[in-house]
Formats: structure tokens, C-alpha cells, sequence
């Protein structure tokens, strides 16, 4: 089986100068190669990139750099504007299950819809109970309450890929009250909590927003008049309608129309999906 071989630092700044690469400052682009792998630098050259390999005329390091950092800066954006979402998430699930079936009711297989997997569940709670064994709060329940979790506890440990997926086994009337206090309906909530899931996961593990495009497309509610697709910028409005907080969203806004305007000559605002108009839209 074939491998790529090693690159030294030299070699791999050598490469990319045989395709067309400005190197302005070795001595920069030698620390920052030591700093971030060039696997992981190399993907933001793909918008530069010309079909016979080599890169587009004026394509320099630094200018292919801002666009890393960019995209770093706006991963730290959203994910602090998806912890609100999650948090909120796990809140109202706990809140409106307990509501109708008491503390430790999602332990009961009859108190979920046909999609309900209650061995999956309880692996998930011995997986977290014994990752998070010295914390405080597993520690409390072990010993005060005989190991007996109420729901609005052990969800806290539950990430937003599991919360995302108890929502879409809760009864459909549940999963209606909980959407409802979204503001949106269940169709909708089930497809955007899998969509932000997906976005906060790309943002978690450091992986390239700029210039790609999402698994999954999220339901288009009927007030929008127009289709969502699956980039960044459909996110961001589910995003919103998801936060349900003008004023968390106006702050959000603030900082990413700073973002944009720092790096706007060095970003294409529709690699990310952004029409002409995208302030007034994101704005109303």
C-alpha cells in the first residue's frame, strides 16, 4: 500500500512555492507549519487552486493564512452562540419529560415513541456516570439517593448529539410543547437540533467552516420565503430561530459583521453561502 512520505518544514514550504505559493517570510511560515499541521492548512489553498494542481497568480501564504484564521475566529463565534442552544435543549427536555412523567420517568421505555432504544440509553448513563465519577454532583447522587438520577441531573452529562436524539424518541406531544416553547414546530426542531449538532461538532473539533458545505439540509419553515440549503449562512438562521433572544443574537451579529469586515479582503463571503443582502436578512 502506497503512503505519503514525511515532509520536512523546508520541503513542505518548497511545495508549495513549485505551485505557485508567495512565501514572504520563511522564517514566519516555518513557525506557523510547526504550529499547524500542513494537512490541515493545506485545504484553505482549495479556492486558490487551478485544475492542473497548481495555484491561481498573487496566491500567498499569508493571504491563505487569514483565511485560517478567520475561519478560527468563526468557529469560536458560533460555538459559543450553539452552548446557548444546547443548554436550552437539554433545560426544556428534561423540564417538559419530568413535567409528564416525573423525575426518573425516562428510564421507562413506555414513556418514549417506537424509536426508543432503553439499552442505549442506559449505556450512555454508566458510560458518563463512570467518566465523571469524582465530580461532585455523580458523587452526591451515588451516595445520597442510592445512584438514582433525576433527569434534569444526568442530561447535564448528555452531549447535544444525545439530547438531539432522546428529542426525536420523546412522544410527539412532548416533542410539540418543547418545539413550541422554540417557537417553531416539531418537523422543524427535529431537523435543526441535527443540524446545529452537526455544526457544533465541525466547531469542537477544529474542523474547516469556510468554504464547506454542511451533510445535511435543514427544514425550511413556511414563514421563510425562500429555500434553506445546507451552508453556513442557512445555519445561522436556524441558529437565530433557535436562540429566540434578540438581544444574544444582536451581540452575535455585532461580532460577526467585526469579523467579516476585518478579514474582507482576504474572505468570499459566498463560500459560505451569503447572498448579496445577507445583513437585512439575518437582521430581520
Amino acid at each position: 500500500m502506497c503512503v505519503k512520505k514525511h515532509m520536512t518544514i523546508e520541503e513542505q514550504i518548497l511545495l508549495l512555492e513549485s505551485r505557485g505559493c508567495l512565501i514572504e517570510n520563511n522564517s514566519v511560515v516555518k513557525k506557523i507549519l510547526l504550529d499547524v499541521n500542513y494537512y490541515r492548512i493545506s485545504s484553505y489553498f482549495l479556492p486558490f487552486k487551478k485544475q492542473n494542481g497548481s495555484y491561481i497568480d498573487g496566491t500567498s501564504f499569508n493571504k491563505v493564512f487569514r483565511n485560517y484564521i478567520f475561519d478560527r475566529k468563526l468557529r469560536s463565534l458560533l460555538i459559543f452562540i450553539i452552548e446557548k442552544i444546547e443548554i436550552a435543549l437539554k433545560t426544556r427536555v428534561a423540564y417538559f419529560h419530568t413535567l409528564k412523567y416525573g423525575p426518573l420517568g425516562y428510564l421507562s421505555q413506555e414513556n418514549y415513541n417506537q424509536h426508543f432504544d432503553k439499552d442505549v440509553l442506559d449505556s450512555k448513563i454508566e458510560k458518563y456516570i463512570k467518566k465523571h465519577i469524582n465530580n461532585p454532583v455523580i458523587k452526591h447522587h451515588i451516595t445520597k439517593y442510592n445512584s438514582k438520577f433525576p433527569f434534569w441531573v444526568i442530561i447535564e452529562f448528555f452531549s447535544f448529539g444525545d439530547v438531539s436524539k432522546i428529542y426525536s424518541t420523546l412522544d410527539i406531544r412532548t416533542q410539540k410543547e418543547i418545539a413550541k416553547s422554540f417557537n417553531t414546530n416539531a418537523t422543524c426542531m427535529l431537523s435543526w437540533n441535527y443540524c446545529v449538532t452537526q455544526l457544533r461538532n465541525v466547531c469542537a473539533h477544529y474542523s474547516r467552516v469556510y468554504n464547506t458545505k454542511m451533510i445535511s439540509i435543514p427544514v425550511t419553515p413556511k414563514k421563510f420565503h425562500f429555500k434553506l440549503d445546507n451552508t453556513l449562512f442557512s445555519y445561522l438562521l436556524i441558529i437565530r430561530e433557535l436562540l429566540n433572544d434578540k438581544d444574544e443574537w444582536n451581540l452575535f451579529m455585532i461580532q460577526l459583521e467585526s469579523l467579516i469586515e476585518e478579514y474582507q479582503f482576504d474572505i468570499e463571503l459566498n463560500r459560505l453561502g451569503f447572498p448579496k443582502f445577507w445583513r437585512h436578512i439575518l437582521n430581520s
